[in-house]
C-alpha cells in the first residue's frame, strides 16, 4: 500500500469517522484490504420491489483509508514518497476533492495537536534541508488554495504552525482574482 516510483497519479479515498448524528448507526461505507470501498444501501424492509437487488456497490482505489487511519498513516502512504523528488527540484501536488464536511481540510491542515499532511510534509522538507544545508542552497515554495462555495481562504494559522515562527512573506490575496499565494522560507 503506497505510491510507487513510476506512478504519476494516485487516487486515494479517506473515510472520515461518523459525525455526531451518525454515531452508533450501521456503517454503510466499508474499506476492504486498503483498496476496495464497499457502499451498502441501508435495508428498507418494506421495499418489496428492491428485496432481491444487490445492496452494495464496490469501488477500487489505489489506496483507501478507513475512519480509524491517522493523519500520519495518510501522510506516509500519499505524500512522504513525494518528498525526495521535491528536494531534487521536481514539483508535487496533493489535491483533495469532495463535498463539504467530508474531511478534506482536516486531512490537509489537521489541528495543532494532530497536524495534517501539509504541515507534516513541510516539517520533513525543512528537516531534510537543514541536514543538507552545508552542501546546497534551497528555496522552499509552497502554494495552498482552498475553494469553498466559490471563495478562497487564507491559512495563516496552519502556516504559523508549519513554519514554527520562521520568515514568512504573503503577497496580497484577493477574492476577485486569487493567485496561488506563495510562502517562502529560506534555509
Amino acid at each position: 500500500m503506497g505510491l510507487t516510483e513510476t506512478q504519476n497519479l494516485t487516487v486515494v479515498l479517506r473515510v472520515r469517522p461518523p459525525n455526531e448524528p451518525n454515531v452508533g448507526k450501521d456503517r454503510i461505507v466499508h474499506v476492504l484490504d486498503g483498496q476496495m470501498v464497499i457502499l451498502t444501501d441501508p435495508r428498507d424492509e418494506d421495499d418489496i420491489l428492491r428485496a432481491k437487488r444487490s445492496r452494495e456497490k464496490r469501488y477500487m482505489f489505489d489506496i483507501a483509508f478507513d475512519s480509524y487511519n491517522t493523519q500520519l498513516d495518510v501522510y506516509l502512504a500519499t505524500t512522504k514518497p513525494l518528498i525526495s523528488s521535491v528536494l531534487d527540484g521536481f514539483n508535487a501536488t496533493v489535491f483533495a476533492y469532495g463535498p463539504t464536511g467530508t474531511g478534506k481540510t482536516y486531512t490537509m491542515l489537521g489541528t495543532g495537536d494532530n497536524p495534517g499532511i501539509m504541515a507534516l510534509a513541510l516539517n520533513e522538507i525543512f528537516a531534510l534541508v537543514r541536514k543538507g544545508a552545508e552542501n546546497s542552497t534551497y528555496t522552499v515554495c509552497m502554494s495552498y488554495l482552498e475553494v469553498e462555495a466559490q471563495s478562497t481562504r487564507e491559512v495563516m494559522d496552519m502556516l504559523r504552525m508549519a513554519t514554527r515562527g520562521g520568515l514568512l512573506s504573503l503577497p496580497q490575496l484577493t477574492k476577485l482574482a486569487p493567485d496561488l499565494t506563495q510562502y517562502y522560507r529560506s534555509q
